[in-house]
């Protein structure tokens, strides 16, 4: 007999490894955004020390990779962007970096499950001070199988055709540095506490939305 896997279609996200002189730009831009200290914290559901705003100055950022992810994210997915059957829009329809922002996370912090607005989300890892195997040398974590830990993981969370309640785990150390996943700004995610270090934990995240147009 003959079989064939049939796959349900699906929304799916992008993982990226940025071109080093785009981590350089990111670096300038949180050093302007600190500088100018922006808070974000407001705006946000985490439960961190510091988010700072952000600019994209000339929509570098945007232009560079977020206009190429967007196209790569609808090849993949049909051509279309992330619930768009519902909304008064198309491929042509143009994006925005609307909101931009960088935080800072220190041992025992974290961001609850949440999701974004817009249409697009993105979360990028600048700045990793720890590995699971700190966390897992760490004496409240003894005896905790590695595939059991959550300590400095980021989750995304999604529910299955059949209903079931799903993750995807991003065990998280210095290797990610660099890093961006490009998303449904709707996918609910979260990050969970570190513990074991003094040093921040710095990422980017961002949304994009469509740009308002006349009816």
């Amino acid at each position: 007999m003959e079989i064939s896997n049939k796959a349900f279609p699906n929304n799916s996200f992008l993982e990226i490894k940025l071109d080093r002189h785009i981590v350089d730009y990111l670096w300038e831009v949180i050093i302007q955004g600190k500088k100018k200290k922006e808070e974000y914290k407001s705006r946000l559901i985490g439960n961190i020390s510091h988010s700072y705003g952000l600019i994209d100055a000339n929509e570098y950022f945007y232009k560079n990779v977020c206009i190429k992810l967007v196209k790569q994210y609808r090849k993949k997915n049909g051509g279309l962007d992330p619930f768009q059957s519902n909304m008064i829009v198309n491929s042509k329809t143009p994006l925005m970096l609307e909101e931009f922002w960088v935080n800072y996370q220190y041992q025992a912090e974290f961001n609850p499950y949440h999701s974004h607005g817009g249409v697009y989300s993105f979360v990028i890892w600048m700045r990793i001070p720890y590995s699971v195997k700190d966390q897992l040398e760490l004496p409240q974590f003894y005896g905790t199988k590695r595939v059991n830990l959550k300590a400095g993981t980021f989750e995304f969370e999604y529910i299955d055709l059949l209903g079931n309640i799903r993750n995807i785990k991003y065990v998280l150390s210095p290797e990610y540095e660099g890093t961006m996943l490009f998303f449904p700004a709707a996918l609910r995610h979260c990050v969970y506490p570190f513990y074991g270090t003094e040093e921040p934990r710095v990422s980017i995240s961002g949304n994009l939305w469509f740009v308002p147009v006349d009816q």
